[in-house]
Parts: C-alpha cells; sequence; structure tokens
C-alpha cells in the first residue's frame, strides 16, 4: 500500500497510551458502521473529523490503541477518513483489528523520526518499504509490516483478502 496524503499528529495530552476507548466512547458502539467516523475521539477531541480537515495519515506515540478490544476503534477512524497510522507501538488488539480492517499501519522505534510529522505537513507512504517521507524530503523509516500482514492491508482487509482467495466477490 502507497498513498499520499497530510498528516493530523495528534495532540501531547492525547499521544500516548491512547485506549480505544478514548478513540471511540462506549455510547457510540451499537451505531450504524457509517456513523462511528462522526464520533471518533469524541469527549477529548471534540469534531475529530473536521480537525483531520482531509488529513489521512494519524501520528501517534506508544501504545496507541491499547484496552478493550473493541474493533470499533479502528472502523470509526476509518469512518473519519484516517488511512495510515504512525506510531512508535501500538496495542496488540487493535494492531490485528486495525491490519484485518484495511487499515495501514507503520511502527516507527526512533522518536526523533515522528518529530518531522506535524499536522498538514504532506506526506507519502510506502507500507511495503516502511518508508515515508515529507514534502519536504524528510525521510521516516518505520518497520515494514511485511508477508500476509503486507497482503491484508494491500487486498483492503482479511475479508476481501480471503474474498480475494477463494473467488468470490466482496
Amino acid at each position: 500500500m502507497s498513498l499520499t496524503g497530510t498528516v493530523f499528529r495528534l495532540p501531547a495530552d492525547t499521544w500516548d497510551d491512547v485506549n480505544t476507548d478514548v478513540m471511540l466512547p462506549g455510547a457510540y458502539l451499537r451505531l450504524p458502521e457509517e456513523q462511528l467516523g462522526d464520533h471518533a475521539f469524541d469527549g477529548v477531541l471534540p469534531n475529530f473529523r473536521e480537525r483531520l480537515a482531509g488529513a489521512t495519515v494519524l501520528v501517534g506515540g506508544s501504545n496507541l490503541g491499547c484496552g478493550s478490544s473493541r474493533e470499533q476503534a479502528p472502523k470509526a477512524l476509518l469512518g473519519a477518513g484516517v488511512q495510515v497510522i504512525v506510531a512508535r507501538s501500538f496495542g496488540s488488539i487493535f494492531f490485528r483489528n486495525a491490519l484485518n480492517l484495511g487499515l495501514g499501519l507503520l511502527r516507527v522505534d526512533e522518536p526523533q523520526g515522528l518529530e518531522a510529522l506535524r499536522t498538514g505537513v504532506g506526506v507519502s507512504v510506502n507500507l511495503a518499504d516502511g518508508l515515508l517521507r515529507t514534502d519536504a524530503g524528510e525521510e521516516v523509516q518505520g518497520r515494514p509490516l511485511g508477508g500476509y500482514l503486507q497482503r491484508i492491508v494491500d487486498a483492503g482487509g482479511i475479508l476481501r483478502l480471503l474474498a480475494d482467495q477463494s473467488g468470490a466477490l466482496a
């Protein structure tokens, strides 16, 4: 998966240890899937979708998506327009849920690599190589997903990959 987009950087008070309950509060869990994006980060970042202003690359700190296993959290981010999340690390269940939904994830080990990724910066992301380039020419190297995980994201999620593999139409 490769894409060109704009960065939205989570604010300092929502940087590390962002729980899935914060990404999508429990009050919205039973909404139809197409409405989840309207409520991403409600309570800590009101009007998140509007704040994104078309940005497709979300940048956060360590342990992004920790907490409960609610699959609706990555669905809400996708619904808000996020296509790739770049962070130091991810909660393990969130990591797999996000990939299974086709959300691109890039882990960047070096914190200074994330410093170049400020809100509004234009970027190109190549998940297969784990490489992100800003419009200013700065390069940030992350960990490529590789193998089957990359194939899931490239297909647009695990259900689409399985449908493609079985010859069924998704």
